[in-house]
C-alpha cells in the first residue's frame, strides 16, 4: 500500500516534468548558442563600417592625386616609386582609423583591415589609371605600328619585312624605300621622327614630324603592304637615295626613333632593325 503522501508528492513530480518538456518556451538559438540580436550594436557596427569605407576610399583618391600631380611631374621618367610608395601607405591604414576615426576604434578587427587594404589598392589603381591616360594625361610613348618593310620603289610587286635577304631578290639592284608607320593614342601626326641608317661606319639619317613625313607615301602606297591596321597610323615612306648601294654581306642598321612631348614628361621610344643581303 502507498499512503497518501507519497502518491501526491509523486503525481506532483510527474506533472512538473510535463508542463517543463510540453509548456517551457525556449529561446530560440539556444542550443548553439546565438546571441540576442542587439538593434543598437548592430546599427553601431554598420555606422563603423560605412565610416572606414568612405574613409579609405577618400585616402586612395588623394594618394593618387598626389601621385599624379606632384610627384610624377617631379620625375623625368616612370620610377618604381610611383607604385611602391602607395603600397606602402597601406600600413597607415590602421593607425589613420585610430585617429580620424577614435570611437569606432574598439570595433576595428584584423577583418576590417584586411578588406580596407583591398579597397585602398582597388581604388588607388582606378584613379591612377583615369588620371595617366588620355584625355587627361598620356604616359605612352608613340610605336611603330605592324611591320617596318622595304618596297622597291620602282616595283609595286616587291616588298618585303625587314631581315636577311637572299642574293637571288636582287635587294642590291634595286632602288629602295622604307616604309613604316606611327601609332600613338592621342594624335600620331604631332609625333617627331628620326630614322638612321648605318652600315660599316656610314650612316645617313631623316628627321622630322610624322605628319611631314607622310608626303611620300601617297606616291608610292600601292607598293606597300602590312604596315597599317588602324584608320588613326600615319603611313610614312623614306626614298633611299639613288646613290645608295647596297652591298652583299655588309650589315645595315636601321633604328626608328619616336619621340613626342607627352603629360607629365617626354615620350620616346626606339625601334632597331637589321637586315643583310647574304650570298
Amino acid at each position: 500500500m502507498v499512503d497518501l503522501s507519497t502518491a501526491m508528492a509523486a503525481a506532483a513530480a510527474s506533472d512538473k516534468r510535463r508542463g517543463g518538456r510540453d509548456g517551457e518556451k525556449k529561446r530560440p538559438g539556444g542550443k548553439v548558442g546565438t546571441e540576442p540580436f542587439d538593434p543598437v550594436d548592430h546599427v553601431m557596427k554598420e555606422k563603423a563600417d560605412a565610416a572606414s569605407m568612405w574613409l579609405v576610399i577618400i585616402y586612395a583618391v588623394l594618394v593618387g592625386l598626389i601621385i599624379r600631380y606632384i610627384l610624377m611631374p617631379a620625375l623625368d621618367e616612370p620610377a618604381s616609386v610611383l607604385w611602391s610608395l602607395p603600397l606602402l601607405l597601406i600600413l597607415t591604414i590602421p593607425p589613420l582609423h585610430r585617429t580620424l576615426l577614435s570611437k569606432f576604434a574598439d570595433r576595428y578587427t584584423f577583418g576590417n583591415w584586411f578588406r580596407a587594404s583591398f579597397l585602398y589598392t582597388f581604388t588607388w589603381l582606378a584613379v591612377c589609371f583615369i588620371l595617366v591616360n588620355p584625355p587627361l594625361a598620356d604616359i605612352s610613348p608613340p610605336e611603330v605600328a605592324n611591320n617596318a618593310i622595304l618596297i622597291d620603289l620602282d616595283d609595286p610587286e616587291w616588298n618585303h619585312p625587314i631581315g636577311d635577304f637572299d642574293v637571288s631578290e636582287n635587294v642590291t639592284e634595286r632602288r629602295l624605300g622604307l616604309a613604316f608607320a606611327v601609332r600613338d593614342n592621342i594624335e600620331a601626326t604631332d609625333v617627331q621622327v628620326r630614322v638612321d641608317l648605318n652600315w660599316l661606319g656610314d650612316s645617313m639619317n631623316w628627321t622630322g614630324s610624322s605628319g611631314s613625313m607622310h608626303g611620300n607615301w601617297d606616291n608610292y602606297s600601292d607598293n606597300v603592304t602590312d604596315v597599317t591596321s588602324k584608320s588613326t597610323d600615319v603611313p610614312i615612306l623614306i626614298e633611299f637615295p639613288e646613290d645608295l648601294e647596297i652591298s652583299s654581306g655588309v650589315p645595315y642598321t636601321i633604328k626608328i626613333t619616336l619621340s613626342q612631348s607627352g603629360d607629365p614628361w617626354e615620350l620616346q621610344d626606339v625601334f632597331t632593325y637589321r637586315f643583310t643581303v647574304t650570298l
